[in-house]
């Protein structure tokens, strides 16, 4: 790969470093970003790529080395002072006010008035009409931003940035919370900003997505530039092997396929849940992973919520060792050998504000006790430690806070979590959302790892390919009823996609405009 000669620079890096306490983030970086472009910045979770976006946009200040903007060096010192300048960010966690409309949110702190303190809210109605119409999007200024989607609060976020007159928008992790079809029309959006002579700097760890929207690429990798190359001029390994700094070979582990002799570890038979979903059967046998495929209230969250105890259902059988009756409870689900890795880590998984060490012992305290029925605490860092070392968590420290870690490490404190149950069945729904490709790698083998010490796993994920990858049979959920399995190898990505819709070609190009899998 080679570092391509750059056109007219609008903002550049010169040799910036930046620290925090003992902790050097950004370490000497020095790139330039084209005026018109949509520039990808890319790299591992704590790589340093947001402490970079964040000097940009005015929230850090560098402690050594320039930001020139537009050829002149620039002091940058606020937010405020960042967007005078016409340089925007739009954030991971939008930054709006719910109880406003969205005429009042592009406004906010610089109202249009007119006399002495009136609000002049005709004007800021027809300017926020405006921006939304060159933007070709379709919402009424009038309307409160805590009635939108996810999606249209990320146009009202960009539509803010647009009626400030930025010249550079950047977009931290923009399609983090997205289905597919809002992240075509995000693109689609970003391209037309683009043709009109805007700047586009998008950060994201989706690099299928970011070899979709951007021209070049630039790698940051431990605070360090490892360079920029066009997305025409390079692939996704090579961009991998320069986040990571080596080659992941093989994405998924090799499986040796399902063990026919091996112990049947739960059965469903004719699960029903409500009238929308069932009857369901299956099976899962000791060292299998069984993945299961399905678009958005298609039943796969309904089934894993039975068998967690989360839900109890109309009709059907859950036989495990001998029982069979479904849990009545997730603590119940534990005690039977049930562990639940929830899609939503932060909200389900996880007291973001305690410590590791207490996050992993949160659900075996009653077995940490000592005579006195209180909490062993040598017994409950012992405990820590250790899944903090076999699960390679990044930390100095099991009492850092949780919500200190990075989203793949922040997984792995939610798998240390529920592996110290002793769990003979883990349920594992969407276990890789929103962490890097190198923490990706580590829960793939790590699945691997479980099913070959005899764990029954019931993988699903929001990327198909993750699926077909990590599962040695795929069952495809639609409207409430499993209507294929895939043994592993025999599926591609069209044939489950053609399935998750029901099997009715008409259907699969609305399913691959993006209805999103799962559910």
């Amino acid at each position: 790969m080679t570092d391509p000669i750059t056109t007219e620079e609008i903002i550049r890096l010169d040799r910036v470093t930046k620290r925090f306490g003992g902790i050097t983030a950004v370490n000497d970086v020095s790139f330039g970003i084209s005026r018109g472009e949509i520039h990808a910045v890319v790299g591992e979770n704590g790589a340093g790529k947001s402490t970079i976006m964040k000097m940009l946009a005015g929230v850090y200040q560098p402690d050594s080395g320039a930001l020139v903007l537009r050829g002149e060096p620039a002091v940058i010192g606020d937010p405020l002072q960042a967007r005078k300048q016409g340089v925007s960010i739009v954030f991971q966690e939008l930054n709006l006010f719910p109880h406003l409309t969205i005429a009042a949110n592009i406004f906010a702190n610089r109202e249009a008035t007119h006399g002495p303190g009136l609000l002049d809210e005709r004007q800021m109605v027809a300017a926020t009409r405006r921006v939304l119409e060159t933007m070709g999007v379709d919402l009424d200024p009038h309307v409160r931003v805590g009635r939108l989607s996810v999606a249209e609060k990320q146009l009202v976020e960009i539509a803010r940035t647009l009626e400030q007159q930025s010249e550079i928008i950047i977009m931290d992790e923009p399609n983090s919370a997205l289905s597919a079809a809002e992240t075509e029309r995000l693109f689609s959006l970003l391209r037309r900003l683009r043709d009109k002579g805007l700047t586009i700097i998008y950060v994201s760890h989706r690099l299928e997505e970011v070899f979709a929207i951007a021209e070049r690429i630039s790698v940051i990798r431990d605070g360090r530039y490892q360079g920029t190359w066009a997305v025409a001029e390079t692939t996704i390994p090579d961009v991998i092997a320069q986040m990571i700094g080596r080659r992941l070979g093989e994405t998924f582990p090799h499986r040796e396929g399902i063990d026919t002799a091996a112990r049947v570890a739960v059965a469903v038979r004719g699960l029903r849940t409500g009238s929308a979903v069932g009857p369901v059967d299956f099976e899962v046998r000791a060292g299998e992973i069984l993945g299961f495929a399905g678009l958005e209230g298609s039943g796969v969250n309904d089934v894993f919520h039975v068998l967690f105890g989360l839900a109890k259902p109309a009709a059907g059988e859950v036989v495990y060792q001998g029982r069979v009756t479904p849990p009545r409870s997730p603590f119940d689900a534990i005690r039977q050998g049930f562990a639940l890795i929830p899609a939503n880590r932060r909200d389900e998984g996880l007291m973001t504000s305690w410590s590791i060490r207490r996050n992993a012992s949160l659900a075996v305290l009653d077995k940490l006790l000592d005579r006195l029925g209180m909490i062993d605490r040598g017994r409950e860092r012992g405990l820590a430690t250790d899944y903090v070392r076999k699960l390679n968590v990044a930390t100095d420290s099991i009492d850092k806070r949780v919500i200190n870690l990075s989203g793949g490490n922040q997984q792995k404190v939610v798998v240390a979590k529920w592996l110290a149950t002793g769990p003979e069945i883990l349920i594992l729904n969407d276990p890789t959302r929103g962490i890097d490709v190198g923490a990706k790698s580590e829960i793939y083998a790590l699945c691997d790892e479980l099913a070959r010490q005899g764990l029954a796993l019931l993988f699903t994920s929001s990327e198909i390919e993750e699926t077909l990858g990590v599962c040695d049979r795929i069952l495809v959920f639609h409207k409430g009823r499993v209507i294929r399995e895939f043994p592993r190898g025999e599926a591609t990505k069209a044939d489950v996609m053609h399935w998750v819709a029901g099997g009715i070609i008409p259907e699969v190009e609305r399913v691959l405009e993006g209805d999103g899998v799962m559910g």
